[in-house]
């Protein structure tokens, strides 16, 4: 069985472009479960509401399992709920973090609903992702990178210090929104 990666983390952080580059790098393979989702029609229903469908884990964990039993490369999981990959084919949870100030204006450029904006930016502040990653997965597992200032690239390199054990640095727990707003005085900006 091949070693897996998750990466996690709210839309706009860069999960995507970073799994692409890391997965060129180590040569593995790059799953984006939104994009397996579609392709496979592994979900249940379409919120039209929330401009989403909703995945099937009846049907997707089957498919991934099968996936990470055939592979003989490294896999790349991500995607915002990537945390439903089983623990024990998991090796290493990464959590993109993103300073919600940043994180707004990358989904005002995605083009993204103002409400879908502010649920995004509403869930990076408490953490969601890293929240269930913690719930899915053993702490020594979980790693948290913020991408605020750093290239996709930069992003990937840490990623491979992390690889080598060299990730003490970004454990879980060292980003904290909450607090950072709170001393900035722009909470409440995002909670109206």
């Amino acid at each position: 069985m091949s070693k897996v990666v998750v990466i996690s983390g709210t839309p706009g952080t860069g999960k995507t472009t970073v799994a692409s580059i890391l997965a060129k790098k180590i040569k593995g393979i790059h799953i984006d479960l939104s994009n397996l989702v579609l392709k496979e029609k592994l979900y249940k229903e379409v919120d039209e509401k929330r401009e989403t469908v909703i995945a099937d884990l009846d049907k997707l964990l089957p498919k991934l399992r099968e996936i990470i039993r055939s592979a003989n490369s490294p896999i790349i999981i991500e995607g915002h709920y990537a945390e439903i990959v089983p623990s024990k084919f998991v090796n290493v949870a990464i959590i993109l973090r993103t300073h919600p100030k940043e994180l707004e204006k990358r989904l005002k450029k995605k083009n993204f609903k103002e409400s879908k904006i502010r649920e995004n930016i509403q869930a990076e502040i408490l953490g969601v992702c890293s929240y269930n990653a913690l719930n899915a997965y053993e702490k020594e597992k979980i790693y948290e990178i913020d991408t605020t200032s750093k290239t996709p690239n930069e992003t990937v390199n840490i990623i491979l210090e992390i690889l080598e054990g060299k990730g003490e640095n970004y454990k879980i727990g060292k980003i904290d929104w909450l607090a950072v707003l709170e001393k900035e005085g722009t909470l409440s900006y995002f909670f109206e």
